[in-house]
């Protein structure tokens, strides 16, 4: 469980910064293999890609095209469901999905 936490932890910045929506309830499905829920992300993760590739755009520039004030909500937002997924599934939430 800790090993699933951690790299969806990972993933969450890098979906975030190429469109795609990541949220608890899709980390909660895919921890749990939730058919279609791994088809589903792959697919919008091919489709984010194959746009960035046709627009010319490396990861860095993707990066730095963002505004200063978004990239800030984007870093708080990421810190925020790090804190919120941990809490839940590693036993400080409300005993739903805990060790």
């Amino acid at each position: 469980m800790d090993a699933k936490l951690n790299n969806l932890t990972r993933m969450e910045p890098s979906l975030r910064l190429l469109g795609i929506p990541f949220d608890t309830n899709m980390a909660r499905d895919l921890m749990q293999a939730k058919e279609g829920t791994a088809t589903r992300l792959m697919y919008q993760l091919y489709i984010a890609l194959e746009n960035k590739r046709k627009s010319n755009l490396t990861g860095t520039a993707i990066a730095t095209m963002r505004p200063a004030a978004n990239a800030k909500l984007a870093l708080a937002q990421s810190k925020l469901y790090t804190n919120v997924f941990t809490s839940h599934y590693c036993g400080g939430g409300d005993g739903v999905g805990g060790r």
